[in-house]
C-alpha cells in the first residue's frame, strides 16, 4: 500500500544555502526547514540572514561571508560542518549579474563575476562533495540560468558565460562524485522575482511585456525555484544526477504568440 511521501523527508539532514538571506535562497531555506533539515545560511548581510533564520521553525546557523574573497570557501564549509556536525545538502545559490556590453567589460568586472557565479560553486561543490562522500553521500544543487544555455539576451555575455560554466561543472561534478554517492544537479530560472529583477516587477508596462513571452502567463516567484531545489534535495530524486532543470514557465521552450 502506498503511504505517500513522508511529511519531513529531510529529517535528520543538514543543508548549507549560499545567498540564503533573500530571494530564491530565502524561499529555499523555508522549504528545506519545513521538510525537516537543519540549516546554515551564508551571505554578506548578517541582518538579512538573521531575518530569514528567525522565521524558520528551528532557526538556522548564520555565516557571514563574501564567497568571492580568497579563502572564503574553505572557511564557510569548515564553519558549517563544525556547527551542523556534518553536511548532507549544498545549495549553491549566491550569484550576481552584469549588464555591460561585451566590448566595455573590464578585467576586474569579469574576474569578480566569475569568482562569485562560477568559481564559488566549483570550489565549494568539490569540497562539499568530498565531505559528503566520506559520510555516506549527499546532494548538491546549483542555481544556473536559462541565459547560460537556452536563450541569449544582449549585454549579458559575461553573465551567460558564468552560468554556462555552472551547467558544465554540474555535469562534471556529477560524473566525478556519483560513484561515491553524491548527486549534483542544477536548476535554471528565467525571470524570477528577486532583487536582481526588481526593475521589471516594479514597472507594470515592462512586466506585462515580459510576461507575454511566458507560456504559463506569469513570471517566476522564488517559491517556484525553491520547490525544484527541494525535489533535488530529497530522496524523491535519488536516481537523478548531472541534470539541469529549466524552471521558467515555458520561456525557453515555447514560442508564445
Amino acid at each position: 500500500m502506498n503511504q505517500g511521501l513522508p511529511s519531513h523527508p529531510l529529517a535528520g539532514r543538514t543543508a548549507l544555502i549560499t545567498g540564503g538571506g533573500r530571494g530564491i535562497g530565502a524561499s529555499t531555506a523555508t522549504l528545506l526547514a519545513t521538510a525537516g533539515a537543519r540549516l546554515a545560511l551564508v551571505g554578506r548581510s548578517a541582518e538579512s540572514l538573521h531575518a530569514v533564520a528567525d522565521t524558520l521553525p528551528e532557526g538556522a546557523e548564520v555565516i557571514v561571508a563574501d564567497l568571492a574573497e580568497a579563502g572564503a570557501v574553505e572557511r564557510v564549509l569548515d564553519t558549517a560542518v563544525s556547527r551542523l556536525g556534518r553536511l548532507d545538502i549544498l545549495v549553491n545559490n549566491a550569484g550576481a549579474e552584469n549588464f555591460a556590453a561585451s566590448n566595455e567589460l573590464t578585467e576586474e568586472e569579469a574576474d569578480a563575476l566569475w569568482r562569485l557565479n562560477t568559481r564559488t560553486p566549483l570550489l565549494l561543490g568539490g569540497r562539499a562533495a568530498a565531505h559528503m562522500a566520506a559520510h555516506g553521500g549527499g546532494s548538491i544543487i546549483n542555481l544556473s540560468s536559462v541565459i547560460g544555455s537556452e536563450r541569449s539576451i544582449a549585454n549579458q555575455s559575461l553573465y551567460a558565460a558564468t552560468k554556462g560554466g555552472v551547467d558544465a561543472l554540474t555535469r562534471a561534478l556529477a560524473a566525478e562524485w556519483g560513484p561515491k554517492g553524491v548527486r549534483v544537479n542544477a536548476v535554471r530560472p528565467a525571470m524570477t522575482r528577486t532583487d536582481m529583477s526588481a526593475i521589471v516587477f516594479a514597472d507594470p508596462t515592462l512586466k506585462k511585456q515580459m510576461t507575454t513571452q511566458y507560456a504559463l502567463g506569469r513570471l517566476g516567484e522564488p517559491e517556484d525555484l525553491a520547490q525544484a531545489v527541494l525535489f533535488f534535495a530529497t530522496p524523491a530524486s535519488s536516481y537523478i544526477t548531472g541534470q539541469t532543470l529549466s524552471v521558467d514557465g515555458g520561456w525557453s521552450s515555447t514560442l508564445v504568440h
